[in-house]
């Protein structure tokens, strides 16, 4: 049934621990990197403009946690890769090591939340100088195949709404932002989004209806799409239902979405007579902030997700990286297949 829609569509705590961290799992729901599906997704808030997270002073620090990263990359053979909270020099590192290393590289495309973040100076390329410095701070998508796997004439920044900014007192002042880009992934065209929603009620309702709203359409133009990102929000939550095709959100009502999502059927996740342990899918997933990866955060909760289009991917897999020291968020990994 889903091929028929989708042909309709078409028509229409030490860097070193992070090397064992990117291998095993946080959870009991293990997804094997030799027999989960071919199509390999990641998305990683790596904090890297925040006082809360670890600091890399020393070049060899920087380089230190820009190999842990892409051993992350190169050990789930990824073929999209997703970061949010990313400093400008951050992102210059890995897309000049992923561009050029003899191997698999990587394209890339960059979207700025931020023109300047004062926690990105650690990542300046020329912290020693009397220059202000490159201190922007945004989103990151990268794509396995080197050179033209982004279609950069497809690229777009999307600024999200902020309702809190009409506010007396405003409560925000980062810029959310929606990245989106047609990508190629296994020979195929699929529109690739990136996006950090923001934590404020009001401003996660408006952005998170928006971001569904841009996906859905691209979605129904023929689309593939893969939407990753850290969405501060709970699989249940109402702001939740615009994204998924299935489920009903903690208040009864039913998702209007076109979407799946990659940790889905892990079912050392379901819970409530929602989601029977008799289902094969459920709002739910493994955490992917916790207490064990930052004392700064106050709940354990999955608030990571990667996306899927449900009419052109199928055997949806998923799970959430043990903490390893390069960020505050667990590294969430998913995996796919087409649907034919």
């Amino acid at each position: 049934m889903r091929a028929i829609f989708r042909a309709l569509l078409a028509a229409v705590f030490s860097v070193g621990l992070v090397l064992a961290g990117a291998t095993a799992p946080a959870q009991a729901d293990i997804v094997d990197k030799d027999t989960a599906p071919e199509l390999r997704f990641i998305s990683y808030n790596i904090c890297g403009a925040s006082s809360t997270c670890e600091t890399r002073d020393t070049d060899a620090e920087k380089v230190a946690w820009g190999d842990a990263v892409v051993h992350a990359i190169d050990y789930w053979d990824t073929d999209l890769v997703m970061l949010q909270e990313v400093c400008y020099g951050q992102w210059l590192m890995l897309r000049d090591h992923l561009a050029t290393r003899s191997g698999v590289k990587y394209d890339t495309t960059w979207g700025a939340a931020l023109p300047s973040a004062s926690g990105c100076k650690r990542w300046d390329p020329t912290p020693n100088t009397d220059e202000p410095g490159e201190l922007r701070f945004g989103l990151a998508i990268f794509a396995k195949g080197g050179p033209g796997a982004i279609d950069l004439t497809t690229r777009s920044v999307t600024f999200l709404p902020e309702p809190t900014k009409d506010l007396p007192t405003p409560k925000d002042t980062e810029n959310r932002i929606l990245l989106c880009a047609k990508a190629t992934v296994d020979a195929r065209a699929v529109r690739a989004c990136n996006t950090h929603i923001d934590f404020n009620a009001l401003n996660t309702t408006a952005q998170t209806a928006e971001v569904a709203r841009i996906t859905r359409d691209f979605a129904n133009a023929g689309d593939p799409v893969v939407l990753a990102g850290d969405f501060n929000q709970l699989p249940k939550h109402p702001d939740m239902n615009p994204l998924y095709n299935h489920g009903k959100d903690d208040k009864g009502a039913d998702a209007t979405g076109v979407l799946q999502e990659v940790d889905e059927n892990d079912k050392d996740r379901f819970t409530g007579t929602d989601c029977p342990q008799s289902g094969d899918r459920c709002r739910s997933g493994e955490p992917t902030a916790s207490t064990v990866c930052s004392t700064h955060t106050t709940n354990t909760a999955k608030i990571d997700y990667i996306f899927l289009s449900y009419y052109w991917f199928t055997t949806v897999r998923g799970d959430a990286v043990a903490c390893s020291g390069v960020a505050d968020h667990h590294l969430l990994r998913g995996a796919a297949a087409w649907e034919n």
